[in-house]
């Protein structure tokens, strides 16, 4: 079935293309091949924004990024259906490989956008990515002392925002909302952190304790906040589709309406679960600094 619907679907890019000829017999398989095709999406944009010298190369290369990856994403949902309704597999296995598949788009966006962090010189990203570091935020900030995360409620307040600004992007423009926030949150958090212990490696006595430190204090949390995000972008493709293509009356559409209760629960408890992560699990890794 997963050879059936990866054959059947239009790459968004060259790249897609060139990885839709790699066997994929498995959901393994499968996972590992879209997780590099993200990694090489965001670093060819990356760099494509940069040698046309477009005004915040970031930004570009995220939308490109995010761009590419769109048929990438619908794909995943249209493999979740078949397992649903053709398959038969229950909504929760389903789902819950979907969640899988989505969340190895974003690690391979992660990751490239963390290559990006550390390749570019600190003028550069101050330059090419003044949207993510110069707003001025705690989220940007390159403070990684304890008290920068001890406001577990404000994050908690931040990212459920975000979360609900996420379902609306998902559920009017389905696939591509989910894609820019795979693309936004990967590159905030990757430029943000690699910026923040870049900069404070260069005054550390153990500069590789400090990465390492850091990168094991902060990451739970970033993994939690993209899952919610991503459960929330499904709970909202899953309901858009369902309030055009069933009657209120049809018992798929409540088969989904549940599917689409159960994903926003959820997620609203994985941005809970991250604010409570950071408020004390950050600060206190960071306090070994």
């Amino acid at each position: 079935m997963l050879l059936k619907v990866q054959s059947a679907d239009e790459p968004g890019s060259i790249l897609g293309a060139i990885f839709n000829h790699f066997p994929a017999d498995s959901d393994g398989k499968w996972n590992i091949l879209i997780g590099v095709e993200a990694f090489l999406a965001v670093l060819i944009s990356s760099i494509i924004a940069m040698s046309f010298s477009i005004p915040q190369a970031g930004l570009a290369s995220i939308a490109l990024a995010c761009a590419a990856l769109v048929p990438r994403v619908n794909q995943i949902q249209r493999i979740n259906r078949d397992r649903i309704w053709e398959v038969g597999m229950s909504g929760w296995e389903a789902n819950r490989k979907s969640i899988i598949s989505v969340t190895i788009l974003f690690i391979g966006m992660l990751l490239a956008y963390a290559v990006v962090g550390l390749v570019l010189p600190q003028a550069t990203l101050q330059e090419q990515y003044t949207f993510i570091l110069n707003r001025g935020t705690a989220y940007t900030s390159s403070d990684l002392s304890p008290e920068r995360f001890a406001h577990g409620m404000t994050f908690l307040r931040i990212n459920t925002y975000v979360l609900i600004v996420f379902f609306i992007f998902a559920f009017i423009y389905r696939g591509l909302g989910t894609s820019m926030a795979l693309g936004w949150n990967a590159g905030v958090w990757a430029i943000t952190l690699v910026t923040a212990v870049k900069v404070n490696m260069a005054a550390s006595a153990s500069p590789v304790l400090l990465a390492l430190i850091a990168t094991v204090a902060l990451s739970p949390h970033v993994l939690l906040e993209a899952l919610a995000y991503l459960c929330g972008s499904l709970a909202a493709i899953f309901f858009s589709r369902g309030v055009t293509l069933y009657k209120p009356t049809d018992s798929r559409f409540f088969k989904v309406l549940n599917a689409v209760i159960v994903l926003a629960v959820i997620a609203f408890g994985m941005v809970i679960v991250a604010a409570v992560v950071e408020h004390f699990w950050a600060p206190f890794m960071l306090g070994f600094l």
